[in-house]
């Protein structure tokens, strides 16, 4: 059996829900730096942490009848503006999971993820696409996990 993990391998979940079609993810995690630079020297002393950001993308085969919106990961549009506003308001954070179905190994658990632009995507003779960029708190891997 092949140790390398391939995306015919990968699983994607939002709140426990297989995310059918999902064609692509990009995790993205990120620390800041910032330069610690004093009087009487040339290079820069340290780089100090600062921050930690992380981000995701999805690329998800759109699905008659089933969307973001009728599944609860991205808020309705409601009635009105108020009633919009008080969907975001209330529209609670996801947990993104991606799994290695051929082990059912969790390889990436992504805590906090609130979905903050949806795109799609319609071409003549194509496949309808949507992409979706997400915000996180974390991600944590398999050496985080266990």
């Amino acid at each position: 059996m092949s140790k390398v993990f391939t995306g015919c391998r990968a699983k994607f979940q939002l709140n426990g829900v297989t995310v059918g079609y999902a064609q692509g993810v990009t995790l993205r995690e990120s620390i800041q730096y910032e330069p610690i630079n004093v009087m009487d020297n040339v290079q820069t002393k340290e780089h100090a942490p600062i921050g930690y950001e992380c981000s995701m993308t999805a690329d998800i085969v759109r699905i008659v009848a089933e969307s973001i919106k009728s599944a609860g990961w991205f808020p309705k549009q409601g009635a009105d503006a108020q009633a919009h506003l008080n969907n975001i308001i209330s529209s609670g954070e996801l947990t993104a999971t991606i799994i290695d179905s051929n082990t059912s190994q969790v390889v990436r658990n992504v805590e906090g993820v609130r979905i903050q632009e949806a795109n799609m995507n319609i071409v003549a003779r194509g496949v309808v696409a949507e992409n979706v960029s997400m915000v996180a708190l974390r991600a944590r891997d398999e050496s985080d996990l266990s």
